[in-house]
């Protein structure tokens, strides 16, 4: 029996779907690239390969080991914003830590400006290293407050790995 040849039709519906698929993977491409290209030059662009380590902070923003804000705490020389959710607030905090979530902002940092203007410092924390909730309440600091500025180093879980002192319940 002879063989049945392909016919035109069904060739130009294989060369019509591998376009369809090149197209789809030139665009896809081309959207990533846009995407990395935006992030990169972002004010709040994120490491695109982890290092392990805190995220990059904004300028005029320092970096405070948790021994630091230790003896900054001991010595009561700064105020303390916990930039966590106020529930995990809640269930721990640095001592006498004030809670300014950045999405509550707007609408806690006027009762909270004039504790942190008289400090001259302030320490802000979140999470982990991994959180960028820390550097969006120091940002946003930067814009109003002429004062000192740092963010620990690895957050709350570092302060907690040293066994320093906590607090719970929803007052500082």
């Amino acid at each position: 029996m002879p063989r049945r040849r392909p016919s035109h039709s069904r060739q130009a519906g294989q060369a019509d779907l591998g376009a369809t698929l090149v197209g789809a993977l030139a665009i896809a491409l081309a959207a990533a690239a846009f995407g990395i290209l935006v992030n990169h030059f972002s004010s709040r662009g994120i490491p695109i390969i982890a290092t392990g380590g805190q995220l990059p902070l904004p300028p005029g923003v320092e970096a405070m080991t948790v021994a630091q804000a230790r003896a900054a705490l001991d010595a009561r020389s700064a105020v303390f914003l916990d930039a966590r959710l106020a529930e995990e607030y809640r269930k721990g905090h640095l001592p006498g830590a004030l809670s300014l979530p950045p999405d509550s902002f707007n609408e806690k940092y006027p009762d909270l400006a004039e504790a942190i203007e008289t400090a001259g410092t302030t320490i802000v924390y979140c999470e982990s290293p991994e959180c960028g909730d820390s550097i969006l309440v120091a940002e946003r600091l930067k814009e109003v407050f002429a004062g000192r500025i740092c963010v620990i180093e690895g957050g709350w879980g570092a302060w907690l790995a040293a066994g320093y002192p906590v607090t719970k319940g929803s007052e500082p």
